[in-house]
């Protein structure tokens, strides 16, 4: 089937990205470091100042409580987040006026393919954006985790 779209721009797929990358510092990575403060283990990281620098580690425990705290507040952000993807965008690509949608029909995906591209798109820009990269190179502006899931970000 032949769909006609328009690919989104990189400025938009940019912007999403970095309105969604917000969001996740606000309601991921914020309440894990304040449940860590308020929460956690007493004695978390210890510091040494030498011939003028700082040098600070993390105690085993804290780092156990801050990963226990911190993967459950991931997976439910991934799990919300992915729901809105299936809906046709999150709150970055609403800002950005783009939307997800099946690569052959133009439709939008289901809730199981968003939470999979999710997850792989969090790969490919853990993996210093290298699956992203591919926008840049290809005429459709597809990244790595929109191929392998069948997916296109279009601007409707």
């Amino acid at each position: 089937m032949n769909i006609r779209y328009l690919p989104a721009s990189i400025v938009q797929r940019v912007g999403a990205l970095v309105v969604d990358a917000l969001l996740f510092a606000c309601l991921v990575l914020v309440p894990t470091t304040l449940i860590a403060w308020w929460f956690g283990p007493e004695a978390r990281t210890y510091c040494e100042f030498r011939n003028g620098s700082e040098s600070c580690r993390i105690t085993p425990e804290a780092l156990r409580y801050i990963r226990g705290v911190f993967w459950p507040i991931a997976a439910v952000f991934v799990l919300v987040y992915s729901r809105a993807i299936a809906t046709g965008a999150s709150i970055g690509k609403k800002a950005t006026e783009i939307i997800v949608v099946d690569a052959e029909t133009a439709r939008p995906i289901s809730y199981g393919r968003a939470v999979a591209r999710t997850v792989l798109s969090v790969v490919s820009v853990a993996a210093f954006g290298l699956g992203l990269l591919m926008i840049v190179t290809n005429r459709e502006r597809r990244a790595l985790h929109d191929y392998i899931m069948r997916t296109r970000v279009i601007s409707p």
